[in-house]
This record gives structure tokens, C-alpha cells and sequence, in this order.
């Protein structure tokens, strides 16, 4: 189709859809025009029919004036009030004023409201029409009128007083002939309904419709009868308060007129829509014409670029399409201009390439020796270098960036995992760290390198100076985060890592560490694998908002058989899509779970999980850690001496009844069975508390928590016992320790304080106070203790 057909085209739909839909506009406004004066007629109807009624109201008003005005109407009623006789004796009388006033109704009631005579029915009285609210307002003395419903059908009544002690009701029915008077256009017709009831009608058309096809006046709003035009208009009664319910007018009104100027409308519009479509259509035509000539010139010339001639292009036009032509010339001479100098060109461009490709190579060359100089600097900080006979450690690092530099294979990026041994309180332990340094390849490796030389620095003072050695794996822990932390604050934010670090007991089993936002441990046993408290620890090393004040020590009692694996979080960052526009990377950490049990706790299985799983998108490295793997459930030690057993239940049974001595006595012969059973030392060891025997306290919990360091609870109660003797030394570094991994213990804070003031440690024991009263305002203790403070810090002072 050629482009003048579909631009014709294009313009002819428009202009349809343009006509459908001023049509339907039309037409709906046509509608709504029609709609507007006939419903106003209908309208004007009922307010003729209200008005009229209204007439009717002052009619009636002073015809029951003039009625009881008359001296002999009036002897007669106020006789006959009394003496029902004396109306139905002047009967003749009243029937005979009925007919002078046009009046179908005529009754007198008492004072209660029961009918006493009734003209138009003389034998129907003594119903009650108390409940009448036109009866009521009568007895009320006002006098009233309204619409309402009867023996003679729809009337029009009035009801008055008579003489305070009576009521008199007159009325004239709103029959058919009074119907027909309120429309006096024959083009208009009305009938009165209460809901679907016929009350009263006042055309021959419409009764003869009613008659004939009922349906027309219900359901139509507009139809045609004996090939005449009607519109049905239904008006609800709003006149008189208290009148029948649900009154409505019908009214059918004649459209003969309207239709025919409407069918004069309709083609009036016809004829001027196709007259203003043809006109667009032809001078569109017209105009098309001249376009499409320039758009085939211009084609022609595109298709034979050879016999083209310059003249006949239309660059002399001052539209787009001379502006075509104008750039078509220009593009023309560009491309003859190239024709004669494209091997000159190319030669150059050659060149060119080839001294950027030699820059690029000499570029990646440099690069990849830094890389590889740093990669050496970094091999030697990590690795295993403890030796242990109890606990075994194995280590995996896979890092993105792979590069080789003079045939020689390497890969460089910010994963770090280093082991060692120590030796702190005369005890061994292997120290362990698993680091990320933020960023990839040589940003990443840089973190590394410095997270690698600091922790190797404190690794060898503590190997080689005892002072370091003469602390708890707590209090080193701390320092040796606090320092490389330190070391990173100095960057300004601009290098951080996350890492887990820690200590393993190697004579318990007993696992110390810190978290620094790197992902959670897994602790793999009875080939189940589990998250090691989910969800504790601290922001990045580096992050300049924190102090290093808020290191919270995790501790985990190990058994024999427990294998402890921690990785960095290239281990869950796993493309499960490659699609470029719809990549879907892994954020399920619990899948890392079902890794490890399908590879049964060992690296490489769980790297050939990972790997069937999705492609690596960043550094991984995984650590291994287990603690007498070889042993089996069944060499642990168990206790089944009846001298044991039977000395332990008595003293137990002794602790329940409040017999501390006998608890103690018995305890210790249980001791003296199995001197290294948990229970018995820790239980002996709070009853020699209770007793105020803190020496053999101190002795009993020291030889306890050498067992079960994880022990945190028995922290507190050593660090009281050694309070107590007085020795604040021990007593605080026990309750440090306490603080290290539980914070916000209140009650070991409180002891905490209180040593520290006993040490006139100003200081320091004034942010435990500080800790104390943000976690409870109001508390008495706290209260008491910051008055001791003020008391020692005067003293201290002066």
C-alpha cells in the first residue's frame, strides 16, 4: 500500500470515529434536550392540580363559615350536638346544603372524636376517628385539610372545630370530571395513583390504554400507541402534610410535534456531516498529493544513487521533506568523499587500533602484576597454623577475580581465613577468623591485607608476650576487635569488613566469638544442621559510628563430634538465572543449610552443592571447625556408681527442705566419688555461697567453670564471692566477662558497680550508673548507689 493510500486511509478512520462519536454526543444531548420541557409541563400539571386544591381549601373554608354562621345551621347544630335526634330530624335540611354547595361529604363528631351524624350516610355513626390526625388537630382547635382516601374514593376534606366541644368534617370528592379540568392542553393527560392503584383519571386516551395494553404507561418512558409518539412523566404528591402515602401523577404528554423537529434536526445534521467530511477529505486529497510526489523523487534518488540529479530533489521546500532532501545531498558527498579515501581510512584506523590494543596490553600486564604482588603479600596471613589434637580445622576460599601473569595462575580478592593457637590463663585455644573485605579484586584484596597484618600483629604479641597471655578469651577477644577496629575507623568508612572471629577451648570444647555482620555460623550435628544464635551481631569493622564499646561476646559449648562451619556471604550470593535482563540472584540464607547437610558437613561437598545449585557471584571462603570428631557419643563420661548416686540424691533431697549443712555434707561425699562431676561442683559451690564459705566457694566455682567455661550464669556468683572476700580484682574481671556476653544483665551491672566503686573507679563506674538508670529510671537501687557514687567521687576528689 502505498504511502498516499495509507495517509488517506489513515485520515478517512479518523474522521469516522470523529463522526461516531459528535453522533452519539448528539444524540444523547438531542435526548436530553426532548427530556427537559416535557417533564416541565408534567411538572407544571401536578402544580396545577396543588393549586387547585389549594382553591378547594378556601372554597370549603368559607363555605363551612358561611354553614355555621347561618342562625339556623347553627341552632340546629348546637341542639343537635347533644341530641343525635335533632340532626336526623333536620336530615332533608343537611342533604339539601350538600347539594347547594357541591359538598360529598358532610359528618359531626363529639368531643372524643365518635361520628354522631353523617349526611351523605345518615345510618353509618358511631365509629371512632380519634386516631385521625385530621380529627386530632380538629379537637386541638386548628383546622385542617388534606387528600385522603374514602367510601366515595379520592376525597378532598376539611375538618374544624364546633363550638369547643365538637368537630365538624366536609368534603367533595376528587373524582374524573374534577381530573379533567386541571389539564387544559388535549396534548396532555393525567391520572392519579396511590402505588399501582387507579385513584383517578382524567383522559379517555389513557383509560382506553389502561384498558388495552396496561404495560405502556408502567414500563415505557417513551411508545408509540395507534402509530402516535407519548412521553410518560411520574410525579410524586408533595402537597398537604399527613395526606394519603405513595400519591403520584401520571402524565402522558403527545411528541407528535417534537418528533417531527426532531427528524428535521436529524437531517439537517446528516446532511452538514457529510458535506464537512467530504470537504476534509478533499482538500486532504489535494494536499497529499504534493507530499507524495517530493517523498518519490526522494526515493527514486535513494534507489539510484548513480543517475540522481540534484535539481530535482525538493530542497527548496521549507518543511520536513526539503530538509530531507537537503541532508540526503549532504550525505551523498560524505559518502562519495569516503568512496575515494576509504583505504586511506581504513590504514589509519588500523594504525590507531593497534597502538590502543598495544596500551591496553602493556596496561593489563601492569595490572596483573599488582595482582599478583599483592596476591603474595596476602597468601602468607592466611592459612592453618595451629596444631591441636582436639580440635581440627580445614579452610576453602574460592575468589572471583582469576587472573595469570606470565603463564603463572592466580586469584585475588577480599576473603581472609586465618588459624592459630594461643595460649591465655595457662590454656590453649585455637584462634580462628573469617573476613570480607568490602569491594572486589584489588579494593577488596587491599582489606584484606591490612585485616591480615593487624590480626598476625596481635597474634605474635600474644604468642610471645605473657602479660597478654594473663586474660580471659573474653577480655582478648574484645582487644583484639577493638584494635583492628580501630586501625580501620582511620580510613574514614572507606574500607570495611565483616568477619567473624573467635577462640575454641581446646580442652572443653567451648567456642568464644565475635560477629561483625558477616553470616551466621552453622553448627552441623547428628547430620542436622542449624544456625548458631540467628540473628546476633555487630556493624561492620571500619563503621565510623560505632566505638567498639558495643562488642558482645557469643559463647557455645561444644561436644565431642561437633562440627562448626562459617563462611563468607559469597556462599548464599548465587546467580540462579543468567539471563541479562532477568537476573535472579538467591536471598534465602537457609538455603546455605541445606548445603551443608547435603554435604554432610565437609567444604568441598558443600562447594559442589552450592555449584549445582547456581554460578558464584563474589569471594567465598569457608572455615571447618571440629572438636573430637574421632570420639563417639558413647565415651563421654557417664556416672553410674551407687555410692554416687545415693550421696547425690541426699543432698539434693537435704538442699529441697532448707538442711544446708547436711546438703553440704552430702554433696562433698558425692564429690569425693566423682571430683570432677559438673553438677556437684556447681550446686556445692552456691550452697558454700549460701553458707557465707566463700573460699571454698571460690575454690569449688574456679575447678567448675575450668570445665564449663560457657557457664555464663556462674559467672555472677564467683564474681560475688570474690566481692565478698574483698578481692575486687577477680571480682571485676569475673563480672567484665559476664558483661562481655550478656550486656544488659541488671543484676551482674549492680555487682559490677558496686566493685567498682569499692576500687574507686570514678570513671567507669559512673557509665555503668548511666547504663543502669536509662534501663530503669525509677529504681530504688539505682537511686541508693548514685548517692555512694557522689559520696565516693567528693572523697576521691578532695
Amino acid at each position: 500500500m502505498s504511502i498516499r493510500y495509507k495517509f488517506l486511509l489513515i485520515l478517512s478512520v479518523s474522521q469516522i470515529l470523529l463522526l461516531v462519536a459528535l453522533t452519539t454526543s448528539f444524540a444523547y444531548l438531542l435526548q436530553a434536550v426532548k427530556n427537559i420541557p416535557q417533564t416541565q409541563r408534567a411538572e407544571d400539571l401536578s402544580r396545577n392540580f396543588q393549586r387547585e386544591l389549594e382553591f378547594k381549601e378556601e372554597k370549603l373554608k368559607l363555605l363551612l363559615n358561611e354553614i355555621t354562621s347561618n342562625p339556623t345551621t347553627n341552632s340546629i347544630l348546637r341542639r343537635g350536638i347533644s341530641n343525635r335526634n335533632v340532626l336526623m330530624s333536620e336530615l332533608k335540611f343537611f342533604q339539601s346544603l350538600m347539594s347547594k354547595y357541591d359538598l360529598s361529604i358532610f359528618e359531626i363528631g363529639d368531643k372524643r372524636g365518635i361520628v354522631q351524624f353523617r349526611a351523605h350516610r345518615p345510618k353509618d355513626f358511631g365509629d371512632s376517628k380519634v386516631n385521625q390526625p385530621m380529627i386530632q388537630k380538629a379537637l386541638q382547635g386548628e383546622t385542617f385539610a388534606s387528600i385522603e382516601n374514602g367510601h366515595s374514593g379520592l376525597g378532598f376534606r376539611l375538618a374544624s372545630p364546633l363550638f369547643d366541644n365538637a368537630t365538624i368534617l366536609i368534603g367533595q370528592v376528587v373524582d374524573d370530571e374534577f381530573t379533567k379540568t386541571i389539564s387544559r392542553d388535549k396534548r396532555t393527560h393525567l391520572a392519579i395513583y396511590q402505588n399501582t392503584n387507579l385513584k383517578t383519571i382524567g383522559s379517555d386516551l389513557m383509560r382506553a390504554i389502561i384498558k388495552e395494553e396496561p404495560d405502556l404507561l408502567e414500563n415505557n418512558r417513551r411508545f408509540h400507541y395507534k402509530d402516535k409518539p407519548y412521553y410518560i412523566v411520574k410525579i410524586p404528591y408533595t402537597g398537604k402534610e399527613n395526606t394519603i402515602p405513595d400519591l403520584n401523577f401520571t402524565v402522558m404528554i403527545d411528541e407528535n410535534e417534537v418528533e417531527t423537529k426532531t427528524f428535521q434536526i436529524w437531517t439537517f445534521f446528516v446532511i452538514a456531516a457529510f458535506l464537512l467530511f467530504g470537504i476534509i477529505f478533499l482538500i486532504s486529497f489535494v494536499f497529499s498529493r504534493d507530499m507524495v510526489e517530493a517523498i518519490k523523487v526522494l526515493t527514486f534518488a535513494m534507489n539510484d544513487l548513480e543517475n540522481w540529479k540534484p535539481n530535482l530533489l525538493p530542497t527548496h521546500r521549507s518543511d520536513e521533506i526539503g530538509q530531507m532532501g537537503r541532508v540526503f545531498v549532504g550525505m551523498k558527498e560524505e559518502l562519495s568523499h569516503h568512496q575515494n579515501h576509504l583505504e586511506e581510512m581504513v590504514a589509519r584506523r588500523t594504525l590507531e587500533l593497534n597502538i590502543s590494543l598495544a596500551e591496553i596490553r602493556e596496561l593489563k600486564e601492569k595490572q596483573d602484576g599488582d595482582y599478583f604482588l599483592t596476591s603474595l603479600l596476602i597468601k602468607p596471613l592466611g592459612g592453618i597454623f595451629s596444631k591441636s589434637e582436639t580440635v581440627r580445622i580445614s579452610i576453602l576460599e574460592r575468589q572471583k577475580k582469576e587472573f595469570s601473569f606470565r603463564n603463572r595462575k592466580s586469584e585475588i580478592g577480599g576473603d581472609l581465613t586465618l588459624a592459630d593457637s594461643i595460649f591465655l590463663m595457662d590454656k590453649k585455644y585455637t584462634v580462628f577468623l573469617n573476613a570480607d573485605a568490602m569491594g572486589k579484586s584489588i579494593q577488596g584484596a587491599g582489606g584484606a591485607l591490612v585485616m591480615g597484618t593487624v590480626f598476625k600483629s596481635i597474634l605474635t604479641r600474644t604468642q610471645k608476650l605473657k602479660y597478654i597471655q594473663d586474660r580471659h578469651p573474653e577480655r582478648w577477644l574484645k582487644e583484639c576487635f577493638q584494635e583492628i577496629h580501630n586501625v580501620f575507623i582511620s580510613f574514614d568508612g572507606h574500607m570495611l569488613i565483616s568477619a567473624i572471629m573467635g577462640l575454641v577451648d581446646e580442652e572443653t570444647g567451648t567456642l568464644y566469638y565475635i560477629n561483625a555482620e558477616h553470616p551466621w555460623p552453622v553448627l552441623y550435628r547428628d547430620e542436622t544442621a542449624q544456625f548458631i544464635n540467628p540473628g546476633n551481631s555487630l556493624r561492620k569493622i571500619g563503621f565510623t559510628e560505632m566505638s567498639g564499646e558495643e562488642v558482645v561476646i557469643e559463647v557455645f559449648a561444644m561436644t565431642p563430634g561437633d562440627v562448626i562451619i562459617i563462611g563468607s556471604d559469597g556462599r548464599d550470593d548465587i546467580l540462579l538465572s543468567g539471563l541479562d535482563e532477568k537476573r535472579v540472584i538467591n536471598d534465602d540464607e537457609n538455603m546455605f543449610l541445606h548445603h551443608v547437610n547435603e554435604g554432610e558437613g565437609k567444604l568441598n561437598e558443600i562447594l559442589n552443592s552450592i555449584q549445582n545449585l547456581g554460578e558464584l557471584t563474589d569471594d567465598l571462603s569457608m572455615m571447618r571447625i571440629s572438636f573430637q570428631e574421632e570420639l563417639s557419643n558413647n565415651e563421654s563420661g557417664t556416672y553410674h556408681q551407687d555410692e554416687f548416686l545415693r550421696r547425690l540424691g541426699e543432698g539434693i533431697l537435704s538442699f529441697r527442705d532448707g538442711l544446708y549443712e547436711n546438703a553440704i555434707i552430702s554433696l562433698e561425699l558425692a564429690l569425693e566419688s566423682e571430683p570432677h562431676d559438673a553438677y556437684c561442683l556447681r550446686e556445692l559451690s552456691k550452697l558454700y555461697l549460701k553458707t557465707k564459705n566463700y573460699d571454698k566457694a571460690i575454690d569449688l566455682a574456679e575447678t567448675y567453670l575450668n570445665q564449663n567455661p560457657h557457664d555464663t550464669e556462674f559467672l555472677f556468683y564467683i564474681a560475688f564471692a570474690y566481692k565478698q572476700r574483698r578481692n575486687f580484682g577477680f571480682a571485676c574481671d569475673f563480672s567484665e566477662r559476664l558483661r562481655l556476653r550478656d550486656p544488659n544483665n541488671f543484676k551482674n551491672l549492680m555487682l559490677l558497680c558496686e566493685i567498682l566503686m569499692h576500687m574507686k573507679n570514678v570513671k567507669k563506674s559512673e557509665v555503668i550508673l548511666d547504663q543502669m538508670e536509662e534501663m530503669s529510671p525509677n529504681n530504688p537501687k539505682v537511686s541508693k548507689l548514685r548517692y555512694f557514687w557522689k559520696k565516693m567521687s567528693l572523697s576521691v576528689t578532695s
